[in-house]
């Protein structure tokens, strides 16, 4: 009998991340004090950060940079204990990196991203690691990854357990080919609105349209909507609606990846959808509270502490 997979994999985005936090309001066209920190990150690396913090043997898979970048990323993954020996170093390539330009009140205002480098992340490169695809508990994709990665993926590595974060509205339209073999879709409210085609100004038509697209094949589906929480549709479609707690914001980057790991979290732990995303929105709102976009408080004493005292 073969043994039951414990480990999860993350493919996609592994960036520097340079976030930009205003004091005051900002001023266009002009310089503006504040913060400046480079900081680990790209959506498949925080989420895996974010289930190594939750006990998870979770390891990365992606490309990196042979720059100064790529260097510091190897060194932080290394000195938490993340496993990135499936990740690769390409010569002559820039790493991956993230600019986000945050107002006084921790909000992004503007973000850049340099993802050139997931250009050279192909079929034929990620072939080697099909073993290791398949022999995953979940894998956690993003869309950082190209068209033909995701109909590869589609097509030969085959997982009951295929988890889609949508990243942004330019690059999850690379999911329309292959929604039916999606188990587990996260997007925002603007990315839904990409997917399914359709105006999302309530809760309610966030639910709409987490149905519509169960109904295009994907299993169970999330949309977040900020500070309204998020609309759900299950695998049996069944639909609903997760309020968020009012909580103190010091930066909203990395919450939708903390949201996401803590999804994963309670798949492996076979909670249904509405107690999984009950632990996973207190895991986005502990990061919420953290100015890193990995929260280094969260664990699982720290969210059952958290869920026990709201």
């Amino acid at each position: 009998m073969s043994p039951v997979p414990t480990h999860i994999v993350l493919l996609g985005g592994i960036n520097m991340d340079v976030s930009v936090y205003a004091h005051h309001a900002l001023r266009a066209c002009d310089s503006n004090p504040g913060r400046v920190q480079c900081s680990p990150g790209g959506v498949a690396r925080n989420v895996a950060e974010n289930l190594l913090r939750l006990g998870v043997d979770a390891r990365l898979l992606g490309v990196l940079g042979d720059d100064v970048f790529g260097q510091a990323l190897w060194q932080s993954g290394a000195a938490m204990g993340l496993d990135m020996r499936a990740c690769l170093t390409l010569p002559g390539q820039r790493s991956a990196t993230y600019v986000c330009l945050h107002q006084a009140d921790g909000d992004m205002d503007v973000a850049v991203n340099d993802m050139d480098i997931m250009d050279a992340l192909t079929p034929a490169l990620l072939q080697p690691q099909m073993a290791l695809l398949r022999s995953a508990a979940v894998l956690v994709a993003d869309c950082n990854l190209r068209p033909d990665v995701w109909q590869w993926l589609a097509a030969e590595a085959a997982h009951p357990a295929l988890f889609a974060e949508a990243v942004s509205v330019a690059k999850c339209a690379r999911l329309g080919p292959v929604l039916q073999h999606i188990h587990t879709l996260k997007a925002n409210r603007l990315e839904a609105q990409a997917l399914c085609s359709r105006a999302i100004d309530s809760v309610q038509e966030a639910c709409d349209a987490a149905l519509d697209l169960h109904r295009q094949g994907v299993g169970r589906v999330l949309i977040s909507l900020g500070a309204q929480g998020v609309a759900w549709c299950d695998a049996d479609g069944r639909c609903g609606h997760c309020a968020a707690r009012a909580v103190p914001v010091l930066s909203a980057t990395g919450a939708g990846d903390a949201l996401m790991g803590g999804l994963v979290y309670g798949h492996l732990q076979g909670w249904p959808l509405e107690a999984a995303l009950e632990w996973a929105m207190a895991c986005a709102e502990i990061t919420l509270g953290s100015p890193a976009a990995n929260a280094p408080t969260l664990s699982v004493q720290a969210v059952q502490n958290y869920l026990q005292h709201t």
